[in-house]
């Protein structure tokens, strides 16, 4: 008769500790591998860039500036504090030379997402595309689709092309023959799994008066890394 007792009795236990392990994993909040939901890149009309970033629940941002690599390095960092949802980095940002760069490093995951810009400096008063591109803003809507709205100078018209050799979403910008009516333009991007999202806006420019051969200029170049690793 004891055995019985004694299975009966390790049994109720083991419920009882099993039920104390569940209600402790249900207390513990569930982290996100990527801590911020969405962010806008954007250029402005007098060149400066500024990253504003919608976060999740509790996280605050450390930015590290690595002049090394030329690198904002962005530190998600979960708190105790409700300080999340929106960080203007706008005032924080390091530009060099003509590479701009931002990683994405969270605590709990082994993935470094980033943005990589290459443009003139912005601290020189005259960028190469003046002319053609006045502002514009990169929106990460999911881990799929991107938003891209810009303005262009008057009497520029606005081309945009899928080059599958490259794997690069182009926007050509030209000066046209007769004014358009608009000059905002607004497209949504899709992002493959695993692949960089890589924006060029080609500018093509006649700097000769003795031809009509035009020059091509790749900038502003915009490529998104979703840091998933091969």
């Amino acid at each position: 008769m004891k055995r019985p007792i004694i299975l009966a009795f390790a049994l109720v236990v083991s419920s009882l500790f099993l039920s104390c392990s569940n209600d402790e994993d249900i207390a513990q909040p569930q982290q996100s591998t990527e801590l911020f939901k969405t962010f806008q890149l954007k250029r402005d009309a007098t060149g400066a860039y500024s990253l504003d970033l919608n976060l999740d629940d509790n996280v605050k941002v450390e930015n590290f500036k690595n002049t090394t690599t030329n690198t904002n390095e962005l530190y998600l960092i979960i708190t105790d504090d409700n300080v999340g949802q929106k960080s203007n980095l706008q005032s924080d940002l390091m530009f060099n030379d003509e590479n701009f760069k931002v990683d994405f490093i969270t605590e709990n995951s082994d993935k470094v997402p980033s943005i990589s810009v290459f443009d003139d400096n912005i601290k020189f008063a005259k960028k190469a595309d003046d002319k053609f591109l006045k502002n514009y803003s990169v929106t990460k809507i999911d881990d799929s689709t991107y938003d891209l709205d810009f303005d262009v100078a008057s009497n520029i018209s606005v081309d945009f092309v899928y080059n599958e050799e490259i794997n690069v979403y182009e926007v050509h910008l030209e000066e046209g023959n007769k004014s358009q009516e608009n000059n905002t333009y607004t497209r949504t991007l899709e992002k493959e799994e695993n692949n960089l999202l890589q924006i060029h806006f080609v500018n093509h420019t006649n700097n000769n008066a003795k031809t009509s051969e035009l020059l091509s200029i790749r900038k502003p170049i915009i490529v998104v890394d979703d840091g998933s690793k091969d």
